[in-house]
């Protein structure tokens, strides 16, 4: 199931990078050209995922989930288990994202977090590209999505297609276009929507979801965009992170590095949503210890 999925989500993802990069040429926000340093250095952040996170991911996922399986096996109560099909659908589709904002919270509030997830903010020229800008170690703090798999109970009853949609509908809101989804725009994120989240001024961390803007609601943090309004800049203010927009911006290969490591090195990124300062290896053994602690609490 898992290999069959990556097998077809991968190709599903990249028809839409291609068809989202082709609407930014003719619905753009923020008009630039396609051969934009901060394009490039998305796309490169594009290969490193395919090459380093998804296996990364898949990894962490199955002994995450072989984990709570061995030392927690009352956790799968499956409470679904004699419910229709749909209602088991709807059910993890809304909780999975549920999950999904609650770890993007703790990647805007706790220092270790927000330290790796800086440098996803720090793109000054966000385009569907951007949805691969991350630090590999940023997706540990995802892995509680795949909680609501494994307690209700799937058994392979949530379709292909339909999770599927998920991560494409998860992918689309770095687009560099203005659609808001019309009718659907205080239900599902949209590039308007979220290209709030990704505003230099946001001092809130407004804008959290990742498909569905019920959790926003819910924690007072939905900020709806204007029709019309100019877009606005993104990235983060004064620049904590290193970007290939300065001036001095060594090539496409060193920034990457500088961009992976930094991190590791110096004093957290201000945002301004942080308020922590820990050292970078504090910062290290708290972020391992948060997911650690993660898994232990569901099980």
């Amino acid at each position: 199931m898992a290999t069959e999925a990556l097998v077809l989500v991968g190709p599903a993802v990249l028809l839409l990078v291609v068809a989202a990069l082709a609407a930014e040429r003719f619905w753009p926000a923020v008009p630039r050209p396609i051969t934009a340093s901060g394009h490039r250095q998305d796309a490169a952040y594009l290969a490193l995922y395919a090459l380093v996170a998804v296996p990364t991911v898949t990894l962490l996922g199955t002994g995450f989930a072989a984990t709570l399986l061995h030392w927690a096996p009352w956790l799968m109560v499956h409470p679904l288990s004699t419910a229709p099909r749909w209602v088991l659908i709807i059910a993890v589709l809304v909780v999975m994202d549920g999950c999904n904002w609650a770890a993007h919270l703790l990647n805007h509030r706790i220092t270790a977090f927000w330290r790796y997830h800086a440098l996803h903010h720090s793109q000054e020229e966000m385009s569907i590209l951007t949805s691969f800008r991350a630090h590999p170690l940023v997706h540990t703090s995802f892995q509680i999505a795949a909680l609501p798999l494994l307690i209700l109970g799937t058994s392979g009853a949530i379709p292909l297609p339909v999770l599927i949609g998920y991560v494409l509908l998860s992918t689309l809101p770095h687009a560099n276009v203005s659609w808001d989804f019309g009718p659907l725009r205080t239900v599902v994120v949209s590039p308007a929507y979220h290209r709030l989240h990704h505003n230099v001024d946001d001092s809130r961390g407004v804008n959290l979801g990742t498909v569905l803007v019920l959790w926003d609601r819910l924690a007072g943090l939905a900020v709806f965009p204007e029709r019309g309004a100019v877009p606005v800049s993104t990235g983060l203010p004064g620049r904590p992170v290193p970007v290939e927009q300065a001036t001095d911006a060594p090539g496409l290969l060193r920034m990457l590095r500088r961009q992976l490591t930094e991190p590791l090195w110096i004093t957290p990124p201000a945002g301004g949503q942080m308020a922590v300062t820990v050292p970078a290896m504090a910062g290290m053994a708290e972020m391992a210890g948060m997911a650690g602690m993660a898994a232990m609490s569901s099980g």
